[in-house]
């Protein structure tokens, strides 16, 4: 049988890594963490507005019309309700084509709601750069009590944001047009000011599916190809796709033909293919509109990082030609807390496997890595049993015993299982839920398996 040697690239940068919103961190694309280490998924926002717009589309207006008159009751209840990763505040109301809202007026709300959550807020002015130089300046004052990512700055404003945001110790959104070297200036000009590059996040100016993406992503692939493959430091930063804006403006989210399916529907389509598209370009932050849209991005995040989605959305039952995208309710609370505790376990478990693996390499015995990734667990707060008893049985008969796995509450390691069935057996024996399977060889390879 003809052996195929897999080459793996391996890259002496990472990007910066942003403690405070939990992104950044990785050494290698998104997803290729049989290359490199990828500490923390891409983090999913939903954007609350200081003023309605009597224009959305009726698939997000329904949603939001009984709150959208108050951006801290909205704020609250899209925390409560919806559980995003962070809550994206947009100054829609300062807008000099619009409202014209005062700076003063804008970061009392900005301060109101940042008192109403608990979740990182994010916050956008509304893109004139005259205008969110006064306004950002305010709302970076407000917002002193509490560690915020504001922006947009561009080259216009930068000088008068910059020093003011620096001054508070919050993050900067540098936004320029989809250009690379664009994108390296600004962020060169905001570190000669001052401001930490660890500070700031890449704003490549968002676009929609069928309305420039195909463009954004490419830039977005360029400025990670420049950070990894050149070891550009101006360029190794996390980056922000604040999308929802974008898409929910375009027709196909809002004119109602029967031959382009349910409405609803495509609008939530589309909004999530963006997402997507967005995080595979290499997002670290992408900005959403409708819940269910959070949902399947979500689901998606869980299937492509082997996980468990924990889908915490109520159902809106968004249904069309046999598709249904909605999200079932636990109904005993019990039950949902042990399978998100699981959830979190299990990202640990492969997170210390990778770091095993790229540490020690592959070919070394089995309790080497067992070992390895014990330690890591505990150091990580959990408490790993090691070498649980599984039987090995011929013909009825016990004839051995199956090394080199380790127990985290209902989860069970198991070192050198390439075999979803075998593991399910496994897990049959010990009466326990959940296995993972880990074979140390070219790459790292998982199996998983669940009971029931």
């Amino acid at each position: 049988m003809e052996t195929v040697t897999q080459l793996l690239e391996e890259y002496k940068i990472q990007i910066r890594e942003n403690q405070s919103y939990g992104i950044g961190g990785q050494n290698c694309f998104p997803f290729h963490a049989f290359e490199g280490t990828l500490p923390h998924m891409p983090k999913l926002a939903l954007e609350v507005y200081d003023t309605p717009d009597e224009e959305w589309p009726e698939a997000v207006a329904e949603v939001y019309r009984d709150v959208w008159n108050n951006p801290v009751e909205w704020a609250k209840t899209v925390e409560a309700k919806y559980k995003p990763d962070m809550i994206c505040l947009q100054l829609a109301s300062t807008d000099p084509m619009g409202d014209d809202a005062s700076p003063e007026k804008a970061a009392d709300i900005a301060k109101s709601v940042a008192e109403a959550i608990s979740l990182p807020l994010i916050v956008y002015g509304c893109g004139n750069a005259e205008k969110d130089g006064k306004v950002l300046k305010k709302v970076a004052e407000a917002l002193a009590f509490k560690k915020s990512l504001i922006g947009p700055v561009a080259e216009g404003n930068y000088n008068t944001i910059g020093a003011t945001i620096l001054a508070y110790d919050h993050y900067v959104i540098a936004q320029t047009p989809t250009d690379v070297n664009l994108c390296k200036q600004l962020n060169i000009l905001l570190s000669n000011l001052g401001v930490s590059l660890d500070k700031i996040i890449i704003d490549p100016t968002p676009s929609a599916l069928g309305y420039g993406l195909e463009y954004t992503y490419s830039i977005m692939e360029k400025i990670r190809c420049s950070a990894f493959q050149t070891n550009d430091d101006k360029l190794n930063l996390p980056m922000i796709g604040n999308i929802a804006r974008e898409v929910w403006k375009i027709k196909e989210v809002k004119i109602d033909d029967p031959c382009m399916g349910n409405t609803k529907t495509r609008g939530i389509m589309f909004e999530a293919m963006t997402a997507i598209s967005y995080i595979l370009a290499g997002s670290d932050i992408v900005v959403l509109r409708h819940p269910q849209t959070l949902a399947l991005v979500r689901k998606w995040l869980a299937d492509m990082s082997g996980t468990k989605a924990e889908v915490k959305t109520e159902p809106i039952g968004v249904s069309s030609q046999g598709l249904e995208v909605s999200c079932e309710k636990l109904a005993d609370k019990s039950i949902m807390q042990d399978t998100e505790a699981e959830s979190v376990n299990e990202n640990k478990i492969v997170q210390s496997a990778f770091s095993a693996f790229r540490e020690l390499g592959e070919g070394l015995a089995g309790d080497v890595y067992a070992a390895a990734i014990a330690l890591d667990l505990k150091q990580h707060g959990l408490e790993p049993e090691k070498d649980v008893p599984l039987a090995i049985t011929y013909k009825g008969v016990e004839i051995g015993q199956i090394k080199n796995n380790i127990r985290v509450g209902n989860t069970l390691v198991v070192i050198g299982c390439k075999d979803k069935n075998i593991l399910h057996n496994y897990l049959a024996s010990q009466g326990l839920s959940y296995g993972i399977g880990l074979s140390f060889e070219e790459t790292l390879n998982i199996v998983y398996a669940e009971r029931g």
